[in-house]
């Protein structure tokens, strides 16, 4: 059973959440955004416009750039007509108040490391909280340390 405030919820396959999990497990179609040390958000805001549904959930992963296998680092959730905003906190520039990522991407970058994401819609977009928890109590994710 999951417990979602007083909502109680039978688990199985009506949430779909081991999909959900091996989508972000798995080290296939992750878009790489960065090129030449830098993140060029155009890739992403493209991704982010052409999408329906808009995601709610997203990764973010690093890999040496001779290398073939990425690593997943964060797990995070943002409001679908949000989701372009926080990217960009944790990718380009972040705002002092959020825990944003961006000063490990920055440092990632500096030692060559390439940076790409996956997103991923839930639905209805209330859920987005729930699977981000039980993603980062099942996904080993580094740079999440409000577990």
């Amino acid at each position: 059973m999951i417990t979602i405030g007083k909502l109680i919820i039978p688990e199985n396959d009506v949430l779909n959440y081991q999909e959900v999990e091996n989508y972000f497990n798995n080290n296939q179609n992750i878009l790489q955004v960065s090129k030449n040390k830098e993140i060029d958000f155009s890739i992403i805001s493209k991704l982010i416009n052409d999408s329906f549904p808009k995601p709610n959930i997203y990764g973010i992963f690093i890999k040496d750039s001779e290398e073939v296998e990425w690593t997943l680092k964060y797990i995070g959730q943002r409001k679908s007509k949000y989701i372009k905003d926080r990217l960009r906190q944790h990718l380009i520039k972040k705002h002092k108040r959020t825990g944003a990522q961006f000063d490990r991407v920055k440092i990632e970058l500096k030692a060559g490391k390439e940076i790409g994401i996956k997103l991923y819609s839930i639905k209805p977009d209330e859920l987005r909280q729930f699977y981000e928890q039980k993603l980062l109590n099942n996904l080993d994710c580094l740079w999440n340390c409000q577990r």
